[in-house]
């Protein structure tokens, strides 16, 4: 039996390792899709995809200064959450293992899922328009400005349903895009994200039995065989998103100060201890071009 005196000191190893093991699992997907940063300030700041334009030729003499158009500058402001759970010495002392497993397991499964679901809103809310990024857009529009000095604008957003032609067309599309100084766009589009209703299709483009073209009669090569897809719980049914998959991890973050942790917290009551949940971060993009989303009617 737990000794009275000791007994919190004691369960807390136990609740930490069932916390870790538990909220690394429900937590990969984030890190799979998108960057994440830890950072030592109460902010940071990024900006898009760009760079001072082209750099001329040298004649030896004048060395030509630079038209330093901008992108947008995102600040990322990590918010704080917190949640406690209280463990009683009652249940504690006959069933330590249990008590441990269940504050840690379920206080993981809150933080975890608190994230994930921020995650899934980042694109979910991609056509909210009082869900906007630096240039003032949401993630997906038809308008967003290309730089911060400019009046030209760029499209990432449409109304194509899944299928393997609006996939290509989306490719094809995004190789038109300049970054913010007015330089060709560099990317390769190789990433789906979709909603549940569409992984089975997903499965049909993409899986290994995929080398040709689904239900075609010409059985010609399919052009997107071996492109990776996640699924977005947070997307409706018809929404999908293609991305290049090396932007995404550059361009939208997670940026964390404090990443999800379980704080043990000893109350005046000696027969009762509280276990914190606590995290301090934020998600977001600080340039659109990296994906372009379909939201069909």
């Amino acid at each position: 039996m737990l000794d009275v005196l000791t007994w919190a000191d004691d369960l807390y190893p136990l609740v930490f390792k069932r916390f870790q093991d538990r909220y690394d699992k429900r937590t990969d997907l984030i890190k799979l899709v998108i960057g994440h940063e830890k950072i030592k300030t109460l902010s940071m700041h990024d900006e898009g995809i760009g760079g001072y334009g082209y750099v001329p030729d040298y004649d030896g003499t004048l060395i030509t200064e630079l038209n330093q158009k901008r992108g947008f500058k995102q600040t990322y402001t990590p918010k704080e959450r917190a949640a406690k759970a209280t463990v009683h010495y009652k249940y504690a002392k006959v069933d330590q293992s249990g008590e441990a497993k269940k504050a840690g397991t379920k206080m993981a499964d809150s933080l975890a899922m608190t994230q994930v679901r921020d995650f899934y809103n980042l694109f979910a809310n991609g056509w909210n328009s009082t869900y906007t990024g630096a240039d003032s857009k949401p993630l997906f529009a038809s308008d967003h400005p290309t730089n911060s000095d400019s009046d030209s604008t760029f499209d990432n957003t449409g109304t194509s349903t899944f299928s393997i032609a609006a996939i290509t067309t989306a490719q094809t599309r995004a190789q038109r895009f300049i970054t913010f100084d007015g330089l060709p766009f560099d990317c390769d589009f190789d990433l789906c994200l979709i909603s549940p209703e569409l992984e089975p299709r997903a499965r049909e483009y993409f899986g290994k039995e995929a080398k040709l073209i689904p239900d075609s009669a010409e059985n010609g090569a399919n052009p997107i065989y071996g492109m990776k897809f996640f699924v977005i719980k947070g997307l409706t049914a018809k929404q999908w998103i293609v991305a290049d998959s090396s932007l995404l991890k550059e361009y939208a973050k997670l940026v964390e100060i404090t990443a999800p942790m379980v704080i043990p917290n000893k109350p005046d009551n000696p027969l009762i201890q509280e276990y914190i949940g606590y995290a301090d971060y934020i998600l977001g993009w600080s340039d659109a071009r990296m994906c372009i989303g379909f939201n069909p009617a």
